[in-house]
């Protein structure tokens, strides 16, 4: 009963106004950035197909369960590239879907070095059943949960990418518009108490070292993240540092970060991870990341469950008679 009512009062903090962060964060970002940043749209030069699965905190029952699916191509005339990514996100009495169309215009810098301006138009549905809460037999019946709350908002975003064969860095903006959670959709102040979809600032980097002819190579990657409108703010870190083994397997590890925003400007750790990405084909790669939760959490949940597969579908073979086994990020 406890834990039913915990997770029950986490989804309904969505519609009453708890400021916490509201996207989904994944361990294995760097391999599909097109969810972070629309500007990521063709990156991998071909039609690529991405898919994501997360079941955090298991254990904790209502705990979120997350599926991200995304698809992104150059067209023929590589200058511009589009994309879309849909998100099923369940936590305890709420589940959110959204589709995330995505338009990215590319310059062709020095080498294989591009540079890439992306916009994108979010629309989300927000639901709520509270019929299937379980509560404390109280004499007074609790309205809260008396009604189903459900809302559609839409949001736009924009990124800028930059990124080459061993490299990319990126800063987008996911949510430009503080969208209203409550009653009617529209856009709210940041001096309100109504819930809202806060701006989220982005930041990612990575860079692969080693010799082309290596056998082993290391890559460490970075995403931070900062979200506007909540007291003592401070960015958020992922660090990961994985290493390439014969250009087929990447092995690494990572760490998150949670600044204490309610109450200081001090960061504390939030979880470790540890992931592994098998090329098993030049089109194919699957991936697993398990995350090891380091905060007072631990104590009621095994941890943090996230599976990747991609596919990239060849469609000009001409730019393509050596395919690599690899693309770095």
């Amino acid at each position: 009963m406890k834990k039913i009512l915990t997770t029950a009062l986490i989804a309904i903090s969505v519609f009453t106004g708890v400021k916490a962060q509201q996207d989904a964060a994944y361990s294995m970002y760097m391999f599909n950035g097109l969810f972070l940043n629309p500007a990521y749209a063709g990156s991998q030069e071909v039609i690529s197909v991405m898919a994501i699965y997360r079941h955090q905190w298991a254990g904790l029952e209502g705990a979120p369960k997350t599926v991200n699916a995304s698809v992104h191509s150059p067209f023929r005339r590589d200058q511009y590239a589009i994309g879309l990514t849909l998100t099923n996100d369940r936590l305890g009495l709420s589940n959110t879907f959204s589709v995330t169309p995505a338009f990215a215009y590319r310059l062709r810098l020095k080498g294989d070095n591009r540079l890439c301006f992306g916009v994108q138009a979010s629309f989300a549905y927000f639901y709520q059943n509270n019929a299937k809460a379980q509560l404390p037999d109280f004499n007074t019946p609790d309205n809260a949960f008396a009604i189903n709350a459900n809302l559609f908002v839409p949001n736009i975003g924009f990124g800028i990418y930059a990124y080459g064969k061993r490299y990319f860095i990126g800063v987008s903006v996911p949510h430009l518009l503080p969208s209203k959670l409550r009653d009617k959709t529209g856009v709210s102040g940041y001096n309100t108490s109504i819930a809202r979809m806060y701006n989220h600032y982005l930041f990612t980097a990575g860079y692969v070292f080693g010799k082309e002819a290596s056998i082993v190579k290391f890559r460490p990657s970075i995403l931070m993240k900062w979200q506007k409108g909540l007291p003592h703010n401070i960015p958020q870190f992922d660090i990961n540092l994985a290493l390439l083994f014969i250009e087929r397997v990447w092995v690494g590890v990572g760490y998150r970060t949670a600044g204490d925003g309610q109450l200081s400007r001090n960061y504390v750790g939030q979880s470790a991870n540890v992931f592994v990405n098998f090329k098993a084909t030049p089109q194919l790669q699957v991936g697993y990341c398990y995350d090891a939760e380091i905060t007072a959490l631990r104590k009621y949940t095994t941890g943090t469950h996230e599976i990747m597969i991609g596919y990239d579908f060849w469609y000009n073979k001409k730019r393509f008679v050596t395919p690599r086994f690899v693309k770095y990020f």
